[in-house]
Parts: structure tokens; sequence; C-alpha cells
């Protein structure tokens, strides 16, 4: 496994994709996991995206990217047009040698908010990707499908559907917390499948709708890595560990019937273990071990950016190198 850094974390850097990679050597990290193919290059120059690639091999750093979202429920150009839109970018990525792509199906708050259920969303990504087989095949390609508000067992259907040599995962560690998927379960539940992650971690905490979850430094927060890395290691070994950051504040409103309803993969065992990492916090937000969730918020990101991402880096090495007996 290897320890680098998601771009979006670095955005408020204001760095091209050259200077991020140069950053992340600089500064320890083995790689970067870039945004969409077209945040690179919009118009999906090939000598410019081998020239991103190249820089970062030349620097021993892994490189990735995404592609557009698989969500033609939310695509106002149409189905046939989205298709043609991602296979240019598959294309346009294989190209430049990247394979491994992250995409994702919720883009805003739709598998809780959109007119439209949300099993339809699921239904058009899966249409989706099976029409895409010929150029994710011919390439050598898989869309890896993040845990962004997609639940695990979101993605596993579509998985089912599609095969696994079309799609994997995206594991964001701490974005299970949004759906009250307990971490650890969520990831034994999708480590056969797992390319990429978004390496992050966060708190969880009562709040008049259920719980809310809080972005924190990886190793600070809920999420049981010491568990959750082994686990991951079993199926990949060779696991970009790309760490997310951000303070940004979600809810799982699991005191509402509604959200129950639309959540009816959680087992009662697991809606139990999230509310007891929510209880725990609880107890550490009494004591003062941990700020207020107010308080911790008020600070910049970008004042603290650099002191919470070199904190995870030590911690992610520091577990890595245990898992290794040194």
């Amino acid at each position: 496994m290897r320890v680098g850094i998601d771009s979006m974390t670095l955005g408020p850097l204001k760095l091209n994709a050259i200077e991020m990679l140069d950053y992340a050597k600089k500064n320890g990290f083995e790689g970067i996991q870039f945004g969409s193919v077209r945040g690179l290059s919009p118009n999906l120059d090939a000598e410019e995206l081998k020239r991103i690639k190249a820089h970062g091999d030349n620097n021993g750093l892994y490189t990735h990217i995404g592609i557009s979202p698989v969500n033609p429920v939310v695509y106002n150009e149409g189905f046939d047009s989205l298709a043609s839109r991602i296979r240019v970018e598959i294309e346009a990525a294989a190209q430049a040698g990247w394979h491994e792509l992250h995409s994702i199906i919720n883009i805003g708050s739709e598998r809780y908010t959109h007119k439209i259920p949300w099993a339809a969303h699921i239904d058009g990504a899966i249409r989706l990707i099976n029409r895409l087989r010929p150029v994710l095949e011919k390439n050598a390609s898989r869309i890896n499908i993040e845990t962004h508000i997609e639940t695990t067992f979101d993605i596993i259907n579509v998985i089912s559907c599609t095969g696994t040599h079309l799609t994997g995962v995206c594991l964001d560690t701490a974005n299970t917390l949004v759906n009250a998927e307990d971490p650890v379960m969520a990831a034994r539940r999708v480590a056969p499948y797992t390319h990429l992650t978004h390496t992050k971690d966060a708190i969880v905490c009562f709040c008049e709708e259920g719980v809310l979850r809080q972005g924190k430094p990886v190793g600070m927060g809920s999420v049981d890595f010491e568990t959750i890395l082994p686990v991951l290691a079993e199926y990949s070994p060779d696991l970009p560990l790309s760490i997310e950051d951000h303070k940004w504040l979600f809810k799982a409103n699991i005191f509402e019937e509604d959200w129950i309803k639309k959540n009816p993969d959680l087992t009662p065992l697991e809606l139990g273990l999230f509310v007891k990492l929510a209880w725990q916090t609880q107890q550490k937000l009494f004591s003062g071990e941990i700020p207020p969730v107010d308080e911790y918020g008020t600070k910049p990101f970008i004042d603290e950016l650099e002191e919470r991402l070199f904190f995870g880096r030590n911690y992610l090495n520091g577990l890595l190198k245990k898992m290794d007996g040194k």
C-alpha cells in the first residue's frame, strides 16, 4: 500500500497537476489521485495527459484519474450523449496509461432528495456501464464507483449486474458514515472489489435529525484504520491510500422514517455499531477531549491543511510499518 493524496485536498493551494505531483514528491507522499480527466485537460489533449502521467512515473509516483458521473438520470443531454462522452474519456485515459478510473453516481444528494427514486439512478448506471462494456474491455479499463453518498450495498448491486472486470469500488472510508454504515463492516463488504480509495476520517455525534459527521485528519476520527487496512490489503496489497481531507458536515437522518426506508439494507446490528461510534464521540465531546463541532469548524481549512495532511501521512505510514512487522 502507498500513501498519497486526492487532488481535491490540495485545491486551496491552487496547484496545477505537475505542481501537485512535485508537492507530493517533496513532502513524502507516493502519488496523486486526480479528479476528472477533463479537469486535467478539458479538450482531452493526448500529449498533455501523457506528460502528466509520465511526470508521475518518472518520480516514482502513482497517478489515477476519474471520468464523468455514471448517472444518466441527472445528465440533461440524455443517455446516448453521456455514453458517448464517457467513451471518449475512457479512451483518452487509456492512451495516457490510466485504466483504474474513478466515478460517482450520486453527484449532490440525489440518493435522498431527487424526485426520481434512487433505484432508477442505480438502474441507469448499470445500463450505462453495460453500454460501455466494449470500450472498457478493449482498453482493460474499469470504473470504480466511490462511496460518495452511494452505499456499499448500492455499488455491490452495480458490480453484480456489470461484472468485476468492468466495475469496482473507490472506497471513501469516512463517507460510509453518511449512510450510517459502520466503516469496518463496509470495508469488509467491498474489499474484494476495491481498487482506489479516498482515505478519509471523521467523527460522528448526535444532532436533531440523527447523527452529524465532521471531517477530521486521518487518524483522529472514528474510522478504525488499524482494522480496515489489513482487510483491504488482503485483496489489494498495492492499494493506493489517497488522503482526502476537509471539514465539511453531513447528516445521517436516522431518526426519520423516510431516511430509514431509503436504507433497507442497513441491519439493526450495523445501525447499532454506528450509533455506538456516535455515543463514543459524544463522551469525548462532554469530557473536552475533542473540541465542540462548531468551535472546530471556525478555523479555515487552508490554515490547517498541511498539518492535517502530514499527520495523516505519518499515521498511515506508521500503521503500514506495523502491518509489515517493521
